[in-house]
């Protein structure tokens, strides 16, 4: 399942972000954009919802807490920046960075298993 929750993380960080060279990625039709939100949703949720609360005393529930909401974030990022305040839309690099670390630590813990 840790394949699965990095590999959401990746697609949420590909799809969020506004780098000019992932532009091509924001040309993509609306309704794969949508549903990329939310298989991120989804995956966000089941962390937070799932795992986490499962598990929360132990390392690894932890840090599926932290990551599913920074997922649930990053999915509102990818369905529709406007509708979100402003203060969470200044957010957004941060999140990012930190779904980028949070993405790192399961795809080296996966790694080395």
């Amino acid at each position: 399942m840790g394949t699965i929750m990095t590999g959401c993380m990746v697609l949420g960080l590909l799809f969020a972000t506004r780098l000019p060279v992932l532009s091509t990625v924001q040309k993509l039709p609306t309704w794969f954009r949508k549903t990329m939100a939310f298989v991120v949703f989804a995956a966000g949720s089941w962390n937070v919802f799932w795992y986490a609360m499962r598990h929360f005393s132990e390392f690894w529930g932890s840090a599926a807490l932290i990551s599913g909401c920074l997922m649930l974030l990053t999915s509102a990022y990818i369905f529709n920046t406007k509708c979100l305040p402003r203060f969470v839309q200044k957010m957004r690099p941060g999140v990012l960075f930190l779904l980028l670390c949070c993405a790192v630590l399961y795809g080296v813990t996966i790694y080395r298993l």
